[in-house]
């Protein structure tokens, strides 16, 4: 029988906002929950994959520079857009597989301040689940260690069970070539798919918005991302509250566009000018403020066409590096 262990991953420094995700909470808008789940989904998912975690393993998605102390030797892996890891002062490969010993400091950062990073540690976290999910929402004040969607603090101690007979450095070594990473450049025009209340925009304004240059604003959370720039306007006036999807792009009156993100509310009653292909609202959420970014129309049948590619080209990876 093999002997389980609980590893302590202690909080020494939290960075400027970091917390625990999963994959979310699916199918529960209905019931007043945000959907939650990590801003970056590629990387989430690579980081799990990495540290031989499965899927919907919880991981820490980090800003600024976290510092964690590990009680035990355990498996880790980083990753996100321009993703800095350090082991006791030494810098180590990213989007690999690591290995860390007993007391070990990890740092974990980005380099580009306000992107968003992801630490997986392999195991079963022992994190209370909340409507299904482990995430965090401060917003609603639900998940996190505390259980309360207090985002992480110095001192926290996340406890995560492991198998101590494991020898962690038989484990294969994964690692994603830089060529396969994704590519988190603002150069290429966003893709949108029209939603049904565009035809509530003239062909002037989905002109001026496809020709036009944003500038991600500060005013940017888990919620969503606020734009500056050339202003749209839609006909709607008024409009009953509706469900919003993930990526949907709202325009409230003032006519600058809002990027809807993974925290956000269940309903909205803003007209929604369309939505983002599902790869690109990764490539948003590592978007800061002051960068700037362009969109393009984009047909359905496309869309779903580059999601199932990128999906099958994914999982074929996958199978490579396991």
């Amino acid at each position: 029988m093999s002997l389980l262990i609980i590893m302590q991953v202690e909080v020494i420094s939290k960075g400027l906002f970091s917390l625990i995700v999963d994959e979310g909470r699916k199918g529960k808008q209905r019931q007043g929950f945000s959907q939650s789940g990590p801003m970056d989904t590629i990387a989430f998912y690579w980081a799990n994959f990495l540290a031989h975690n499965e899927d919907n393993t919880p991981c820490l998605e980090i800003m600024g520079n976290m510092s964690l102390r590990f009680s035990e030797a355990c498996v880790i892996a980083a990753t996100g857009r321009q993703v800095k890891l350090k082991v006791n002062g030494s810098e180590q490969p990213v989007y690999r597989t690591t290995f860390v010993e007993k007391n070990d400091i990890v740092d974990v950062s980005s380099e580009c301040l306000g992107c968003k990073v992801y630490l997986s540690i392999l195991g079963q976290w022992q994190v209370s689940k909340s409507a299904g999910s482990a995430c965090t929402v401060v917003r609603e004040s639900l998940g996190g260690i505390h259980r309360n969607g207090q985002v992480l603090q110095d001192s926290d101690v996340i406890e995560i069970v492991s198998i101590a007979e494991l020898n962690f450095k038989n484990l294969n070594l994964r690692q994603l070539p830089v060529e396969k990473r994704f590519n988190y450049q603002s150069n290429t025009p966003f893709k949108v798919i029209k939603g049904y209340q565009e035809a509530f925009f003239s062909d002037v304004c989905k002109r001026i918005f496809t020709n036009s240059i944003y500038t991600v604003s500060p005013s940017i959370d888990r919620m969503g991302y606020r734009l500056t720039g050339e202003g749209v306007a839609s006909s709607l006036s008024t409009m009953r509250s509706e469900a919003i999807h993930i990526g949907a792009i709202q325009v409230p009156p003032d006519g600058q566009p809002i990027i809807m993100m993974r925290d956000r509310q269940t309903l909205g009653g803003y007209p929604k000018l369309g939505c983002l292909n599902p790869l690109d609202v990764s490539r948003l959420a590592q978007q800061v403020p002051g960068e700037q970014i362009s969109f393009v129309f984009q047909d359905n049948e496309e869309a779903r066409a580059s999601v199932l590619l990128f999906q099958r080209q994914l999982h074929q990876l996958k199978r490579e590096l396991a």
